[in-house]
């Protein structure tokens, strides 16, 4: 998206949402939808000084589930701990002794969970860090490591994951769990194929190191267009499981999935880019859950990543899930000092809660699960979600979340009919279709918008027409002030 020529006037939180008595402007509602589906919306133009209208509202303080546009209020609470600016580091460290050009132990990967390692952002591909941390290492004029490259996974513990994540999610690149260290979006890329002959496995091609258990069958043309594959990785391992029905008549086909191990996959790596550099690694490729007391570590290569506000597109124009919970993930080492994703995600929850007034705390504004909006057990007011984009606003960082949004006809707003200019967050998950945003977002009186439809029995398509068009009534209201 371009930069905007003019950062709104900073306008605080607590006006937005103030008492009653400031000048509201009812819009015409539409007729009644009859189809079982379940409403909010919030609609605020803000004026100068700090007041406000409501455009227009519908069951504004009920909860929803609010599918995609959960990012806005992950980005803004990254942005708020962390700044635009934030990098995450990588480092490899020992406390091992060293005889010349030999370090006499084990090699230590302290995670930063950094997803930034693909070829969206290295020119020279993901192994590009991993280059340049091989060659820090023999910078040191070491050629050999005579003990073990070991992952320090007691940075990031627990499960990366909340337990409702689907089964039917996880396998694939729009379901992948966040890792403490990862490459190509901790994806794997897989080949299909029908098998030369009815009864025959399927033919699959992975990368090297992955393990396939391959229990697929290739069956008949009149199974054209019924088959089915299941992707199951064995977590932890380098292992792969494919079962399910290819029909011969069918044409063969790539797949993101998960990495079942992508930490492993990342030390693997490392290995071979520490020996094309010169240094020999002795001892085996292993993780470490157990704490150990680092303070006698000595760094011996570490690596920063671009800052945090270059990832923010994949997240808020591309609503790649991926990179949310990664974005969920990092508060819970910064923030939450323990690395788990539970606690990244209480992170987000307090910042949403700490922008409430005191007497307002005591109401549910939000209940999460993840970062993603991927957990169908998320639910979010129309108010919070305004509230959020209303101090974003007041923000130094307000403008790089403005910017990363997408605009009309750009990102995941492509598949929306057209709009209005407008800077603004989609959400689609299952039975839910949502809306988030600003509409106007150069102008000295923007209106602020949040709007969801959960239980929606039809396409999305119907949805999203249903919310353009009251997206343009907004707009008519507010230019007639």
């Amino acid at each position: 998206m371009k930069p905007l020529g003019l950062l709104l006037p900073l306008m605080a939180a607590a006006a937005l949402l103030g008492p009653p008595s400031l000048v509201e402007a009812q819009a015409q509602r539409p007729a009644q939808v009859v189809d079982g589906s379940h409403r909010g919306y919030l609609a605020v133009r803000l004026l100068a000084g700090g007041e406000h209208e409501v455009i227009n509202e519908l069951n504004a303080d009920r909860l929803f589930v609010p599918a995609s546009v959960l990012k806005v209020v992950t980005v803004a609470a990254a942005l708020e701990h962390l700044g635009a600016e934030y990098q995450w580091l990588t480092r490899l460290r020992s406390d091992a002794a060293r005889s010349g050009t030999v370090l006499d132990g084990d090699l230590v990967i302290e995670p930063g969970a950094d997803p930034t390692w693909s070829d969206d952002f290295f020119d020279g591909g993901a192994g590009q860090p991993l280059a340049a941390l091989a060659h820090q290492v023999r910078a040191l004029g070491l050629t050999r490591i005579s003990g073990d490259l070991v992952v320090d996974a007691n940075r990031f513990p627990g499960r990366p994951h909340p337990t409702d994540r689907s089964y039917g999610d996880l396998p694939y690149r729009h379901g992948t769990p966040p890792a403490a260290l990862a490459l190509d979006e901790a994806t794997i890329t897989v080949r299909v194929a029908p098998g030369r002959a009815i009864g025959e496995p399927a033919r699959i091609r992975a990368p090297v190191g992955i393990e396939v258990i391959n229990h697929t069958t290739t069956v008949g043309r009149d199974r054209h267009g019924a088959g089915s594959l299941d992707f199951l990785p064995v977590w932890g391992t380098n292992t792969l499981l494919l079962r399910g029905e290819y029909p011969i008549s069918e044409e063969p086909f790539v797949v993101s999935a998960s990495d079942p191990a992508p930490e492993l996959r990342v030390a693997r790596q490392l290995r071979e880019a520490l020996g094309e550099a010169g240094v020999t690694v002795g001892g085996v490729v292993r993780l470490r859950s157990q704490p150990v007391a680092t303070e006698q570590f000595n760094t011996l290569a570490e690596h920063r990543s671009r800052p945090l506000g270059d990832v923010l597109e994949k997240i808020l124009t591309r609503s790649h899930n991926w990179y949310a919970d990664m974005l969920t993930l990092t508060p819970a080492l910064e923030v939450g000092r323990s690395g788990r994703f539970e606690d990244g995600v209480d992170v987000i929850s307090d910042f949403v809660t700490d922008l409430l007034p005191g007497e307002a705390r005591a109401v549910a504004s939000l209940w999460i699960r993840d970062g993603s909006g991927l957990s169908p057990s998320n639910l979010v007011a129309p108010t919070t979600i305004v509230r959020v984009l209303a101090h974003a606003l007041e923000q130094p960082w307000g403008r790089t979340v403005i910017e990363a949004l997408a605009g009309p006809g750009t990102g995941t707003l492509a598949a929306w009919p057209q709009m209005p200019p407008i800077a603004a967050k989609t959400g689609t998950l299952r039975h839910t279709v949502a809306l988030a945003g600003i509409l106007d977002p150069g102008s000295q009186t923007p209106v602020i918008f949040c709007y969801f439809v959960d239980h929606h029995p039809e396409r999305p398509g119907v949805a999203r027409s249903e919310i353009a068009s009251a997206v343009g009534r907004w707009r008519d209201v507010a230019a007639s002030r």
